[in-house]
């Protein structure tokens, strides 16, 4: 099992043994002062916290740091730190959130359990690594460390909570969502960087492709753009409260190029400049509530620390394949060079490297190609015997002359080949991909090629399987894409006359309406009615209804211009929504809908049928500002039209206090 970190130094054994049960006076003395140390620091946290920050957000606050420290503390040390924790926790109820005895005894416990049960389960599974240079040890760090350790430190103050006064299942659940939340933000800030701090001695698994210079300057020009958005500028309108998340991407430079460590140290100066502003009342997340503010600031330590986890255990594990994948190459690199240079002294040590190798070689002489000797792995692989065949070359095995032509002039160019695909043919006439890596040696006075051979004729169907695979899943998602679109259609399109239906006239005319009147313009509202329809189903059935109703649409849509709006709106009737149009111009264009509906017999079925309709008229904004008032207008018009004798259209009525206005046209 491959170990990421090292082991701890010296000094942490001495730490863990300082921490164990102890014999002697002196070890005693130091046992206690640790404890009493790191229950003075968890007290320090909550009153530090309890004083900048819950004056503009009542407890729980957004970042609860003690929590951060004790899962800190329970993955350096282990469960013998409890004492700290669980005295620490109680003199922070008591004597700073005056916790009353019996809820701060709660309170107390839930806060220490929770860490111990999170931070003993990752010790168990890290075996002394930090959890954050594999992916499955910051899904672990996440879910116990973060997830089940707020959790139950949340329950715990919940109870104390409710020792004294129950708050309701609803208040209790947002009472706990926003206790979690809080000791959640809090682990996440404070637990990472001070686990790289204890563990100083540690080394990242890559090595550092960064400069000092460039660490350097690039954490200072990352905290500086962070202290403008967080410490110089005012946003009160929120105009650039997306810039901030903006700061994740030289957190991804910094994990990439130098380390880990570096990176979450550079992520807590961030967000302690963010919960500075937002404390402060500065920065881009500051707007009219304090409280807000803070609580931007603690989404934003949620997001950041999320992502900085995951991505960094992404790219510490693959920098740690590809070191050693590079390490291996630069040994099989070395490996090749000494029996190159072992097989310059003479032919027969040649032979007895070539014969030794554990994959094919063959010797031949660069001039004119001869093999001049092969291993025994080299003839199995072209089975036949090739340094006994009196003039066989090696451009014999090639399938094509240009794959020989351009092996050629890479060895006149460098020297050398490492790791060349080509195919290649055996004595049979079988065809075979292979990578080769060919080296020049001199034997003899003379110029050899010595080339190793690898049959990749496997992996070759396996790449190919896995092309053909990913394009039958990328033909999938283009079917699902298409079906989606489809899907999107159907929901706000009406399946019979193929016009808008009601949900998407809900959702579209009232930003229809703010953004043309806040353009200055008016907008017209036609309700449109079939007269005598019922009629129609009863005397020629359904379906023809079906088809008055569907050739109706498409007239009125074929009437009207690209950005006007039809929706069927229920039953036989139709709402057109006509942006930018005034009540005159939408008059006529009402009557010449009617006229249109009325010239134009429709074929149903069997049958011709001659339809008629009357229409109402509303504008906005002389009739109605909004989506809801605007129809009912239009409607109320309707009814006047129908019960004035139908195939007419009539204008509503404007508001009390406006000069009347009503308008009947009829045919």
């Amino acid at each position: 099992m491959t170990t990421w970190l090292p082991p701890p130094p010296r000094r942490s054994n001495r730490d863990k043994r300082m921490l164990a049960s102890p014999h002697t006076s002196r070890q005693k003395v130091r046992y206690a002062l640790v404890l009493l140390s790191l229950g003075l620091l968890y007290g320090g946290c909550g009153w530090l916290i309890d004083h900048f920050f819950t004056p503009n957000n009542p407890f729980p606050v957004t970042v609860w740091l003690p929590a951060g420290l004790a899962l800190a503390a329970v993955i350096r040390w282990g469960h013998r730190v409890w004492p700290a924790l669980l005295l620490g926790a109680l003199a922070l109820q008591t004597l700073v959130l005056g916790t009353p005895l019996p809820g701060a005894l709660l309170a107390a416990l839930g806060a220490a359990v929770g860490p111990l049960l999170g931070g003993m389960h990752i010790r168990r599974h890290c075996s002394g690594r930090l959890p954050f240079y594999r992916l499955g040890d910051v899904f672990r760090f996440l879910w116990a460390g973060v997830g089940l350790s707020a959790l139950v430190s949340a329950s715990g103050s919940l109870l104390a909570q409710a020792w004294w006064h129950y708050p309701g299942v609803s208040a209790a659940l947002q009472q706990l969502c926003a206790g979690w939340l809080a000791d959640a933000t809090g682990t996440l800030f404070f637990a990472p960087p001070l686990l790289f701090l204890q563990r100083s001695g540690g080394v990242d698994p890559v090595p550092a492709r960064a400069s000092p210079l460039e660490l350097a300057s690039g954490s200072a020009a990352t905290l500086l753009a962070a202290a403008v958005l967080f410490l110089g500028l005012n946003d009160p309108h929120g105009l650039y409260t997306a810039l901030p998340y903006l700061l994740i991407i030289p957190l991804m430079w910094t994990a990439a190029r130098a380390s880990l460590r570096s990176a979450h140290w550079l992520a807590f100066g961030i967000l302690l400049l963010a919960l500075a502003g937002a404390a402060g009342g500065r920065g881009v997340f500051f707007g009219d509530s304090p409280g807000l503010a803070l609580l931007n600031a603690g989404m934003m330590v949620l997001s950041q620390s999320v992502t900085l986890l995951i991505m960094g255990a992404l790219i510490a594990e693959r920098g740690s394949a590809e070191e050693r994948l590079r390490r291996a190459n630069h040994g099989l690199e070395e490996k090749v060079a000494e029996r190159t240079a072992q097989l310059a002294e003479s032919e027969a040590r040649q032979k007895q490297l070539v014969d030794a190798a554990p994959f094919p070689l063959v010797l031949s002489r660069l001039a004119d190609g001869v093999i001049t000797y092969a291993n025994e792995r080299a003839e199995r692989m072209f089975k036949g015997r090739l340094h006994s065949t009196q003039g066989l070359t090696v451009d014999d095995f090639y399938v094509t002359a240009q794959a020989r032509d351009e092996v050629a002039a890479l060895m006149r160019d460098k020297g050398q080949l490492r790791d060349h695909e080509v195919r290649l043919q055996d004595t049979g006439g079988r065809i075979f991909w292979a990578l080769i890596s060919c080296t020049l040696v001199r034997s003899g006075g003379t110029l050899h090629v010595i080339t190793g051979i690898n049959d990749i004729s496997e992996r070759k169907r396996l790449e190919h399987s896995l092309k053909t695979a990913n394009e039958a899943l990328r033909q999938h998602l283009n079917e699902i894409e298409s079906l989606q679109s489809g899907l999107k259609e159907q929901l706000v399109r009406d399946p019979l006359t193929g016009v808008f239906n009601r949900r998407y006239l809900d959702d579209a005319l009232p930003r229809v309406l703010a953004h043309t009147l806040a353009l200055g313009k008016p907008v017209a509202l036609l309700m449109l009615d079939a007269d005598h329809f019922k009629r129609i189903n009863d005397t020629y059935g359904h379906k023809a209804g079906d088809c008055v109703l569907s050739t109706l649409g498409a007239r009125l849509r074929d009437s009207l211009r690209s950005n006007d709006m039809v929706c069927r709106y229920g039953g036989e009737e139709f709402l057109i929504v006509l942006p930018g149009m005034s009540l005159e111009h939408a008059i006529a264009k009402a009557e010449q809908l009617r006229k249109v509906v009325q010239q134009w017999p429709i074929e149903a079925l069997d049958h011709t049928l001659n339809v008629t309709v009357s229409i109402g008229v509303a504008c906005s904004p002389l009739h109605a500002e909004d989506a809801e008032s605007l129809v009912h207008a239009a409607d109320t018009a309707l009814y006047v039209a129908k019960s004035s004798g139908r195939d007419r259209l009539c204008v509503a009525e404007p508001p009390a206090g406006m000069s009347p206005r009503s308008t009947t046209l009829s045919g």
